[in-house]
């Protein structure tokens, strides 16, 4: 989702991202608001005045949703979790957290700030309902405002994860069992109910004539449970690699090429014949200085009647910082990384001499083999 998305703005340091599909709830937002809601509420309200009135409501709306985003997140960084950005989407908003909060206290803190940050909300815009007295182009717009920051925070409470309720509930149970893999179960398995029901009750409504809310009640159910069993599968992945580190799962029998090979001999005499995707590159065999990586991609990229005259030190990509790692790092961080940066693939370095190399699948591997052994 995130690599589909534009960047907007930083707050408290927090990078503030639009997915795509953002734009369709916006013009579905202000289609409802522009030719529905606003002109039966505000009649009499000429075109031009009603533009301005939906557009400053969608804003306003989708504000909320960032501010209660903004509340987990900045909780959060006071526990010492970093937070990288937030990012607006179909179906609201979504907090890239670094990691799960270490113990129930601080999950259930994180959780109740984005239900208590829409009660605010709806407190204030509250106030400028009942304050704003006959000024209709100001009450109305506030009027709703309060209503759905209501329910955003009501909605949010319900006891499923991953809603902020579930979250609460998965403190609670952490707390008082002391296995956290037991309390996402529990709390996973409640939201996917919950949201099991949220589509009956759209499905309920697709047949009695309501189609908008009928499908929209669907989709949102859908998503709900398809997060909850997700979330549940990553917890029991996070819980399976936990203490492994990247020396245990670095590939050190390492097959190099030097620099001044031809593609056609890497082709030939490497990648046929050892069947890897990549292969580190060295200066020379005798010093094994590390230059970088050539992949299977890079060759394909280059004319096949150039590969007798083009050298594997012509074309060799030379790795960044971002995918040098220390053998210490925990293979959870390191998965991490590697999305974070697109990468399927990780070094070990022992000053200029690689000492080692991790890509995606030996993860796939190490974890399936320690699945296996149980």
């Amino acid at each position: 989702m995130f690599r589909s998305s534009i960047k907007l703005f930083k707050v408290f340091g927090i990078e503030i991202r639009l997915d795509y599909s953002w734009f369709i709830i916006f013009a579905l937002f202000a289609y409802y608001f522009g030719f529905s809601y606003f002109p039966s509420v505000l009649p009499g309200v000429n075109v031009g005045t009603i533009a301005v009135v939906t557009i400053i409501t969608v804003l306003l709306f989708f504000a909320s949703v960032l501010i209660h985003e903004m509340s987990h997140s900045l909780v959060a960084r006071s526990r010492g979790i970093k937070v990288e950005r937030i990012t607006l989407f179909l179906f609201g908003g979504m907090a890239q957290i670094e990691k799960e909060p270490d113990n129930p206290y601080s999950e259930f803190i994180m959780a109740i700030a984005g239900p208590a940050a829409s009660f605010v909300l709806a407190f204030a815009f509250g106030m400028i309902w009942l304050a704003s007295g006959q000024y209709m182009v100001i009450r109305e717009p506030a009027r709703y405002l309060t209503l759905i920051n209501m329910i955003l925070g009501v909605f949010n409470l319900l006891p499923g994860f991953p809603l902020d309720g579930g979250r609460v509930l998965r403190s609670i149970i952490w707390k008082v069992t002391g296995n956290l893999k037991r309390a996402t179960y529990i709390a996973s398995t409640a939201g996917r109910v919950i949201g099991f029901m949220i589509i009956a009750v759209g499905i309920f409504f697709l047949f009695t004539g309501n189609f908008l809310n009928g499908v929209w009640l669907s989709f949102i159910g859908w998503f709900l449970q398809s997060s909850a069993h997700m979330g549940y599968r990553q917890m029991v992945f996070e819980i399976s690699i936990k203490g492994v580190k990247v020396r245990d799962v670095m590939n050190e029998d390492i097959v190099m090429v030097g620099k001044d090979l031809t593609l056609q001999e890497i082709v030939d005499d490497y990648f046929m014949r050892y069947r890897f995707g990549r292969f580190p590159v060295v200066d020379s065999p005798e010093n094994g200085r590390f230059i970088g990586i050539i992949s299977l991609n890079d060759v394909k990229a280059i004319d096949r009647v150039e590969w007798e005259q083009t050298k594997v030190g012509d074309i060799v990509r030379t790795v960044t910082e971002n995918e040098k790692v220390n053998d210490s790092m925990e293979i959870s961080d390191a998965i991490k990384k590697m999305s974070k940066n697109n990468l399927s693939h990780l070094v070990i370095m022992s000053g200029n001499k690689l000492k080692g190399i991790i890509t995606k699948s030996d993860v796939m591997r190490f974890i399936k083999l320690r699945s296996e052994f149980g």
